[in-house]
């Protein structure tokens, strides 16, 4: 709607997370270096820690994109199935005929362990992702981390690479389980941007839906800064509100007056 009022080839802040608007910042360089030592070496799980809208599910995306050596990708975004949905699930994605002919959990795992084997043996590494892990049961823990864990550690031929996303609650939540807590191999926890970070962002994003010149003061990117706590998805909800604004208003750039009106009327959705 406001693309054409200031001159953007497209809407600069996207609302869903996007690999290709990712901004590699200091702190998600560390977590992309940590997830690739620990799963290199296949120590065990790596647990991405975060608060909602930190990036971890981009992170999770872009570290696979960028690392194709972890091949299949199994990225699962439905914590809230039974452990035998989730275990068929995965099942489903590793192998050719999934788990429809497997009997019970140990026949699903058995598939699993199965297709494992003939990915070792094709040269590949397969890469599972839990995002929102935090909403697990115990009984998911249990059933389908453990054991699929264990499946790696048990047959060099069966390594499963692992990633458990979700808000540091996860962390809590792992440690009540001695078992599955101490096979972690690497924890990481993503914070949200600095004031330069932030600053760097919102004009990176943009640059590249190319934007004629500055539209946000560099008083009203600080503001946005404060009110958003750096947190990646508030930022771009609260930007593409301001811009919205100005392009309702009439005005030549963004200032606090409308970070500040957004962020009154955005900030208890956002929090």
């Amino acid at each position: 709607m406001y693309e054409a009022y200031w001159k953007l080839s497209g809407k600069p802040f996207p609302q869903r997370s996007e690999t290709s608007r990712f901004l590699p910042t200091q702190t998600h360089q560390a977590a992309l270096l940590r997830l690739k030592y620990g799963l290199d070496t296949l120590q065990g799980p790596a647990l991405v820690l975060g608060p909602s809208g930190t990036g971890k599910s981009t992170l999770v995306r872009y570290f696979a994109e960028k690392n194709a050596g972890y091949r299949p990708f199994v990225h699962m975004v439905f914590p809230s199935l039974s452990a035998d949905e989730m275990l068929r699930s995965i099942a489903a994605d590793l192998s050719d005929n999934g788990a429809a002919e497997s009997v019970g959990t140990d026949g699903v795992l058995r598939t699993i362990q199965a297709a494992l084997r003939h990915h070792h043996a094709e040269g590949r590494q397969p890469l599972l992702c839990i995002d929102d892990a935090h909403f697990l049961s115990d009984e998911i823990l249990q059933k389908v981390v453990l054991p699929l864990t264990g499946l790696s550690e048990s047959e060099p031929g069966c390594s499963l690479a692992m990633i458990l996303a979700g808000q540091p609650i996860l962390s809590s939540q792992i440690r009540r389980m001695g078992s599955l807590s101490e096979r972690i191999a690497v924890t990481t926890a993503l914070q949200g941007f600095s004031a330069q970070e932030t600053a760097h962002y919102v004009q990176s994003c943009l640059q590249a839906v190319h934007a004629p010149g500055e539209i946000f003061t560099s008083s009203a990117l600080q503001r946005l800064f404060e009110v958003t706590g750096g947190n990646p998805r508030r930022i771009n909800r609260l930007s593409d509100m301001a811009l919205l604004v100005g392009y309702a208003e009439h005005l030549r750039e963004i200032t606090t007056s409308q970070i500040d009106a957004v962020s009154a009327e955005l900030m208890p959705a956002a929090a």
